[in-house]
């Protein structure tokens, strides 16, 4: 589809306050349609990976963890932010061994999302790992901890209506791994 909207013009743009995982950064926009201006903020973040992993009895491994926006704890797909230069397969294989002590020799690289493109600049790569077996204990980094479930009988369609998992990139990569099962 051809875009009927015109791209906006920057007049300027200027680092915000350092946060952790995010560069902060204020840019002055001009609309294109009006020549009105205004001031957005865009979060800078390198690129992240999830997983549906699916063990070869058909559970799905999940990470239980405290998300300080909501205040509370979720269920949630292993998943990470890519170190640098490496690539998303990779960074998928290195999470799932990470936060579940999992791994698997069967990947598919499911699509990718933008996380939030009104004011983040990343995306997220989705993958499908099938027989995932447990290899060993997790290994957690110093600022996470997580504990690891397994749903059994598992189901994309059961897993969203019943609101297991509620975050909107979980969804959407349950959603492109159903393609797959």
């Amino acid at each position: 589809m051809e875009s009927k909207v015109k791209k906006w013009k920057l007049l300027a743009s200027r680092p915000g306050p350092k946060l952790p995982l995010f560069d902060v950064e204020l840019k002055e926009m001009e609309n294109p349609r009006n020549k009105s201006h205004l001031e957005v903020l865009v979060l800078k973040s390198p690129d992240t990976i999830n997983v549906v992993a699916v063990t070869g009895e058909n559970e799905l491994v999940l990470v239980e963890q405290f998300r300080f926006g909501i205040q509370e704890s979720l269920l949630e797909l292993p998943a990470g932010l890519m170190d640098g230069e490496e690539d998303p397969l990779s960074a998928a294989k290195r999470e799932l061994y990470e936060e579940t002590g999992y791994q698997s020799s069967s990947w598919i690289a499911t699509g990718v999302t933008y996380l939030n493109p009104a004011y983040v600049n990343n995306k997220c790569f989705h993958f499908l790992a099938i027989d995932a077996r447990k290899v060993s204990k997790p290994d957690l980094d110093e600022s996470e901890d997580i504990s690891v479930h397994l749903i059994s009988d598992f189901s994309v369609k059961q897993t969203i209506e019943s609101n297991l998992i509620v975050d909107a990139i979980g969804v959407a990569a349950l959603h492109k791994a159903s393609q797959h099962l």
